[in-house]
């Protein structure tokens, strides 16, 4: 076993420009960490924005990153190179954030989040993409295509491990000013990764007699939607798991909120040695099998949640909750490229596509939910949420695609 995890890691370690790509994608992930946990607190009292006009605030940016993010996503995938994708989308995060830094006016601040903002959102598909189209090319010994891409969430995951942390820190020691454009520089180290790591790769050219789909045609692909709607329950659910669980461990559970770091640092554990494990079985073709058990893990996840009554229940649910993450935000990924193998851009947007309208979703019924069911209540919508999607799941097709040695 540690022969073959040493053979797997030194032909990984091999392949061209992965340590690199790998670095800038933790980049990636930690200018996003930097930030992300501290918007709300940015826009409320920083920017002073009401908590509806917040609402309204994100709602419109996240609906124009996902505009944007689908188009450019159809244009990377037949018009534009993967590399000049990453090079506009990480150039307009890199701005984003110093307007973000620098601009209070509530106006402005939408316009450069529905401008630049969503022009770096296209930035994790397109990685992924390109990770996917890049390494099945390449020569490579006792790896394939789907640990490779799992090694690559793993770094997106490190860096929220600790990433949130230290943008603590710079906000107590320096204010809201210098993390944003810290995180500005942390766009511009990923823009450095791309101009150096990722290379400018020829396009196929399809068979003139083959026709080409439009984007409205490959959107409404039964499987595709179906796929949409089913991961945009789960991801609905999570969110609606990230507002609850503090409150309902510290306020119903006997909890306190010294420990709930404890809480939320279990599930990271348990999920970034699960993905390589999960990748590496992905590699081997049960990619479809892994998706299915993931939700049936998470549907078990919420229950036990619901019918939790100790706040030491929760500590052992938290491994459910990795095992969940380090399938449906993992090995998700390769399957949404599986369902339109020659639109892997396109089919990567929708999955990210699907988080963001599972994040809206989720963000606007928590409030309304929990004061109709209670915290406990929150969790049983969760968890019936997730057995419709497990549900929902069973009629994903089966994968034609060979498995990647």
């Amino acid at each position: 076993m540690l022969k073959r995890l040493q053979s797997v890691t030194r032909s990984i370690v091999a392949q061209p420009r992965l340590p690199g790509l790998l670095a800038s994608t933790m980049a990636l992930g930690t200018a996003y960490s930097f930030v992300i946990p501290f918007l709300s607190k940015w826009g409320t009292e920083e920017v002073g924005l009401t908590p509806t006009q917040f609402s309204i605030f994100m709602t419109l940016t996240t609906a124009s990153s996902m505009v944007a993010g689908t188009t450019l996503a159809r244009f990377s995938d037949t018009t534009f190179s993967r590399r000049k994708m990453l090079i506009l989308g990480s150039s307009g995060g890199a701005l984003g954030f110093v307007g973000y830094a620098l601009i209070r006016n509530p106006v402005i601040l939408a316009c450069f989040g529905c401008s630049l903002h969503a022009l770096a959102s296209i930035c994790f598909a397109q990685v992924f993409a390109h990770a996917r189209e890049y390494y099945r090319t390449v020569p490579r010994s006792g790896s394939g295509t789907a640990l490779t891409m799992s090694i690559l969430r793993v770094c997106f995951s490190l860096a929220w491990t600790m990433g949130p942390a230290i943008g603590s820190v710079i906000l107590v020691s320096f204010g809201f000013r210098v993390l944003f454009l810290s995180a500005a520089g942390l766009w511009g180290l990923f823009l450095a990764g791309v101009l150096f790591f990722v290379p400018e790769c020829k396009r196929s050219r399809p068979d003139p007699g083959t026709p080409r789909p439009s984007l409205w045609q490959s959107l409404r692909n039964p499987q595709l939607a179906l796929c949409v709607a089913t991961f945009a329950s789960l991801f609905a659910a999570n969110a609606i798991n990230m507002l609850n669980l503090p409150l309902a461990f510290t306020r119903t559970l006997g909890g306190t909120e010294k420990h709930l770091g404890i809480v939320f640092g279990i599930g990271p554990l348990v999920e970034i040695p699960l993905m390589i494990w999960f990748g590496h079985l992905a590699n081997r073709g049960f990619t479809l099998g892994l998706i299915r058990f993931g939700f049936a893990v998470t549907a078990v996840y919420f229950a036990g949640l619901w019918l939790a009554s100790e706040a030491w229940h929760v500590y052992l649910l938290q491994i459910l909750s990795g095992t969940s993450f380090a399938i449906l935000t993992n090995v998700a990924i390769l399957f949404f490229q599986d369902l339109m193998p020659d639109q892997v851009g396109l089919a990567t947007a929708q999955f990210t596509n699907s988080q963001m309208i599972g994040a809206l979703v989720g963000m606007f019924s928590f409030g309304f939910l929990v004061e109709a069911l209670g915290h406990q209540g929150c969790f049983l919508v969760c968890s019936l949420l997730l057995c419709a999607a497990t549900a929902l799941s069973l009629r994903f097709r089966r994968l034609a695609a060979v498995p990647d040695e």
